[in-house]
């Protein structure tokens, strides 16, 4: 028997048991459904996580932290000597202060980080309103800080801050100017303002000129005693915490794929019953066993492909239903867009070939039982 007549056949099969089939497969729609939705969550996840941290000049940035060793704390001498190995293009000190800042009736203990003008770049610190720092009295805060006031950016931009820090030199209280509002945490000033001199700085950024020499500056860097980090460290900690989120949220979703997986061996073993005496009649009049167990095979495996096509289309509609619905409310409070639910190509096809797959499987045994039907007993059967 030809591909073309054993999958037409097992098509009519399907056809004339329509209710039988939709059921069947709005089983595995569900199943693969539930599994595309949550494990487009972890997908759309990861992709805002990497997004975050992830850009082509980020790449060739290294932060440099204190080592363990007494004498590898971070200051001018450490940026020069930094500034003098082979192919770095930028180096960006930063320190930071806890203080205690005052806008009328407000009062919030904040981290003031100072920073280079260099910085911003570094690190992608978008500016929303206003401008970037040009005097030593300025300040950029940060959408967080603005929370933790309980003020928006009209309340804020353009007006002073008074703040107050420890130094080594006593309690230091002076104001700052609000000039640029960002979307980050903390508050920047600039570097000088709060340079207690001979104080370690906390952090260096350091800015290769090209990505693929970054390593090699790392192992540089890292020789003389200093902790470093890169992106693409970062970028493997976030893949593979959310290679586990995903495998999580599939495993939820494959408990809903099996029950549906049952539900096809018993559509199928049912299917067997109720069609022995055709059985027998196909074996009397020149069926072999091949094409018998083939045309139930098929059947499974048209349930199974029908079911993961649908499956991935619910999932995905809900998914993007969800995500324009999140967006709604987001952008009407003035917050961002983001997209949190992503599927990629290769996944879709792959939930596709693996509910036909299971689905081949589940159709094996009841195949095999009908391929083993004695003709005889077939056609005496009801």
């Amino acid at each position: 028997m030809k591909v073309i007549d054993i999958i037409r056949i097992a098509a009519g099969n399907l056809k004339r048991n329509r209710l039988r089939t939709i059921l069947t497969v709005s089983g595995v729609v569900v199943g693969v459904g539930a599994i595309v939705f949550l494990v487009s969550l972890g997908f759309g996840l990861q992709k805002l996580a990497l997004e975050k941290i992830v850009r082509l000049d980020a790449l060739k940035v290294i932060t440099v932290t204190p080592g363990s060793k007494s004498d590898s704390i971070l200051n001018s001498d450490t940026t020069k000597k930094f500034q003098q190995i082979s192919n770095v293009e930028t180096v960006s000190p930063i320190t930071r202060q806890l203080g205690t800042f005052h806008l009328g009736t407000s009062e919030s203990e904040q981290v003031m980080y100072g920073v280079k003008p260099e910085y911003l770049d570094l690190e992608n610190i978008k500016i929303s309103g206003g401008s970037s720092f040009t005097g030593k009295n300025e300040a950029l805060v940060s959408r967080d800080t603005l929370t933790s006031f309980g003020l928006t950016q009209d309340n804020v931009l353009d007006k002073e801050l008074n703040y107050s820090y420890d130094s080594p030199q006593g309690e230091i209280k002076s104001k700052i100017k609000v000039v640029g509002i960002f979307d980050d945490k903390g508050i920047y000033v600039p570097f000088d303002l709060i340079n207690n001199q001979g104080q370690p700085y906390s952090s260096i950024k350091v800015k290769v000129r090209d990505k693929a020499q970054v390593a090699e500056v790392k192992r540089t860097i890292e020789s003389f005693g200093y902790n470093t980090s890169v992106i693409q460290d970062q970028s493997a900690a976030v893949n593979q915490v959310f290679a586990i989120i995903n495998i999580i949220l599939g495993g939820f979703g494959m408990i809903a794929f099996f029950v549906a997986a049952i539900g096809i061996f018993n559509t199928m073993t049912i299917s067997l019953l109720e069609r022995t005496h055709e059985i027998g009649v196909m074996k009397a009049i020149g069926g072999n066993s091949k094409d018998i167990a083939l045309i139930f095979i098929t059947e499974s495996a048209l349930i199974g492909f029908l079911g993961g096509f649908f499956g991935l289309s619910v999932g995905w509609l809900l998914g993007l239903l969800l995500n324009l619905l999140i967006n709604f409310m987001a952008t009407q409070s003035g917050g961002e867009a983001v997209t949190l639910f992503s599927i990629p190509i290769i996944f879709g096809a792959l939930t596709i070939f693996f509910s036909f797959l299971v689905s081949t499987i589940a159709g094996i045994w009841p195949a095999r039982r009908a391929a083993k039907l004695n003709p005889l007993e077939a056609l005496r059967y009801e």
